[in-house]
């Protein structure tokens, strides 16, 4: 299942949902570990969500990508080797 998963293109969605936990965990550390006030810790951690969903996705694309190369490269040397026998 986690091989289908990391074969799969990137969604939106799945950003998002990253997002939203990292945020969470931000504001939970702004809170216990610095003291900040919740009004203050909400704010922050709203700005890093936005940070977060685009730059998750852009970084899941290019994993994506990195994959997919890989997956086509190793294909064409098989065939290759299959073809060299």
């Amino acid at each position: 299942m986690a091989q289908k998963r990391m074969d799969s293109p990137p969604t939106w969605t799945g950003a998002l949902g990253r997002a939203a936990f990292g945020a969470a965990v931000f504001f939970i550390l702004l809170i216990l570990i610095f003291k900040r006030p919740v009004a203050a810790a909400l704010l922050l951690s709203l700005l890093m969500m936005l940070v977060y969903i685009p730059l998750g996705h852009a970084i899941d694309g290019f994993m994506y990508r990195r994959r997919q190369r890989a997956k086509q490269r190793d294909a064409q040397e098989r065939k290759a080797r299959a073809s060299g026998d």
